[in-house]
């Protein structure tokens, strides 16, 4: 939704006193407008009915238009609030929705949600997500060997199907293999092929990653696991020997940790692995506690529940109190036991998809649960969720304090660039409705929440990003501006920044590449462009917690301001402007007076004419 400068009201210090106020308190948020309303009221919905309390002008705190203050009482967790404006012809709203002459309805409110915070380090972080095998080999002594041991190799799944004997048949167990370093990664190997990375290979590579910029990694899981993608856990509380076990853990966390550099794990908590102690003991004994970790059909045969129907992959029942004290927020539960080993938060598989019965429900519960316990054991602890769709209903701050944003970011961006969905199928997609589906992601979540997104353009479950674009590294370049610049926070793909692709269509696994570390492979030129972005996003406040106001979303370009307006009336701005057609065109920016430089070249800009060549990032001075 386009938005212009006539009315404005944000979460940043100048127009909202304090996020996060206590319950029971009263906060005060401010309203500017540049023309000059007779009354001003705050909408408020209480008990069922919309209060209007009125609005007291105050000085300009910018020194421009009229200002005016309420006190919005805090009365329940979350507050949908709005603004009413009466002029001598004319009245009007104005809510997340912009200026309307109708009342539009709560869930287009402004959100306001007490009690909640933030781990202060997230708004300043970049991520970096590594897939362990293929990112760096550090010991090449504790590499799998051909044939070591035998995995079952998947079948085409079926969604939710249960797990029958004739079925878990089908799954015949391969060997797995030591694949040569650079080979791409095909069908045959899907998760047999063993490359070698490790986390001594993640500790070497910390001064690449200082230098490259990036202050936060997310590892995909590196407990013990036959697997070389590691999702099918054997043992929670024991890293993978392939990996380097727990004595290359502990060096690379303290590594990290000193170099700046938070550490994520992933966190498995929908399933395990069938060669689980816990799924071994129920499997053939449906008398002991174990047996209640996992759904069973039937007396006779150990038919279970599974995610996607793989026989290796057991799903975990939360109708079971044993399934929380073991995983969630039992005394020593997995999740606790690795924040008392030092890391900064955990990223959740398959969150949508955690529940009872082999199903979703309880959802919820199993999430509040989790981030209690983790605030208990870290209150910096960060938690976000793997939820590829609409996440709305669980974004209440309650439980993840943010999910992967491809609802949000990633796949209506990918697909307005690549005009192509994640299947490689034609998807003409236009800037209008791509702003429209970004704009409602957006205003639906409190502040706070939509601030802790973690933005995405690619990852280990979809087809990289250059790839997807054509192998077209400037069409790359509009997405990573995008990306270190949207609301959120931003997540590259390990060797997105160095023009890494893939070369295979498809997603899994072909994604999952190997890391070059001869620099001749490297392009040099994208990542000096990555790094100045990494960088514009660590140095302005206006991307890390600034608002956002949509500019254009027309003729293949969309256009936004972030911008953070401190208690002093000082505004820190960065415009961005991307278009999916490299052709250079002009486009017009409506902005506030004053010099705006490219943040990249230096050069000064006049934004009234911008020559746009597919992505330009402004800076007001």
């Amino acid at each position: 939704m386009i938005q212009n400068y006539s009315v404005w009201h944000d979460h940043t210090p100048a127009y909202t006193e304090v996020l996060g106020g206590r319950l029971g308190t009263t906060v005060k948020v401010r309203l500017k407008t540049l023309s000059k309303p007779e009354t001003v009221q705050l909408l408020l919905p209480i008990s069922g009915e919309i209060n209007e309390l009125k609005a007291r002008a105050i000085p300009a705190v910018d020194g421009e238009g009229h200002w005016f203050e309420a006190d919005l009482p805090l009365h329940q967790y979350r507050t949908p609030y709005g603004w009413h404006l009466a002029f001598h012809n004319d009245s009007y709203y104005f809510t997340q929705a912009g200026i309307t002459r109708v009342r539009r309805g709560y869930r287009d409110f402004f959100q306001y949600l007490a009690e909640h915070t933030v781990p202060e380090w997230v708004f300043k972080s970049c991520f970096y997500q590594i897939f362990v095998d293929r990112f760096r080999n550090g010991n090449t002594e504790a590499d799998v060997r051909d044939n070591e041991y035998l995995y079952p190799a998947p079948e085409t799944v079926e969604v939710h199907n249960r797990v029958d004997p004739e079925r878990a048949k089908r799954f015949v167990p391969k060997p797995v293999m030591k694949a040569e370093w650079g080979t791409p990664p095909d069908r045959k190997g899907d998760v047999h092929a063993h490359y070698g990375g490790d986390l001594e290979g993640i500790t070497e590579a910390i001064p690449y990653l200082n230098d490259l910029g990036v202050n936060a990694l997310w590892l995909t899981p590196i407990f013990e696991s036959p697997s070389n993608h590691k999702y099918d856990t054997k043992d929670y509380r024991a890293v993978d020997p392939h990996f380097g076990g727990r004595r290359a853990f502990d060096e690379m966390l303290a590594k990290a940790h000193m170099s700046g550099i938070k550490i994520i794990l992933d966190g498995v908590f929908n399933h395990t692995g069938d060669l689980h102690e816990m799924f071994q003991k129920a499997l053939y004994n449906p008398t002991i506690p174990e047996r209640t970790l996992f759904t069973w059909h039937g007396s006779d045969t150990p038919t279970y529940e599974a995610f996607f129907g793989v026989p290796t992959l057991p799903k975990v029942d939360y109708s079971s109190e044993l399934a929380f004290q073991e995983f969630i927020d039992g005394p020593n539960s997995v999740v606790r036991y690795w924040l008392r080993a030092g890391i900064d938060g955990w990223r959740l598989d398959v969150a949508q998809m955690i529940g009872r019965k082999g199903t979703d429900e309880g959802n919820l519960e199993v999430h509040r649960r989790l981030k209690k316990a983790a605030r208990e054991e870290n209150p910096q602890a960060f938690i976000f969720g793997e939820r590829f769709f609409d996440a709305e209903h669980a974004l209440d701050g309650r439980g993840e304090d943010a999910v992967m944003n491809y609802h949000g970011f990633g796949l209506p961006i990918m697909e307005w660039l690549a005009q192509a969905n994640g299947r490689f199928e034609p998807v003409q997609a236009r800037a209008e409705e791509v702003v429209d589906l970004m704009w409602d992601a957006y205003q639906a979540l409190p502040p706070q929440v939509a601030l802790s997104q973690v933005n995405l353009i690619d990852s280990h479950d979809v087809a990289r990003s250059l790839y997807r674009l054509g192998n077209d590294k400037n069409k790359l370049r509009v997405a990573l501006s995008l990306l270190y610049t949207y609301v959120g926070v931003p997540c590259m793909f390990y060797g997105t920044e160095i023009g890494l692709t893939q070369f295979e269509e498809g997603t899994m696994p072909f994604c999952r590449v190997t890391m070059p570390w001869d620099e001749k492979e490297w392009d040099l030129d994208l990542l000096a462009f990555t790094r100045k972005l990494i960088e514009l996003r660590k140095s302005h406040i206006a991307l890390q917690q600034g608002s956002l106001r949509f500019l254009l979303g027309s003729n293949d370009t969309i256009a936004y301001e972030r911008s953070y307006t401190h208690a002093s009336g000082k505004v820190d701005r960065v415009v961005v402007a991307a278009s999916n057609q490299l052709t250079p065109r002009i486009i017009s920016l409506d902005l506030p007076s004053g010099t705006y430089r490219n943040a990249i070249t230096g050069e000064e800009v006049n934004p009234e004419r911008v020559q746009l060549s597919g992505s330009l990032v402004l800076v007001a001075e």
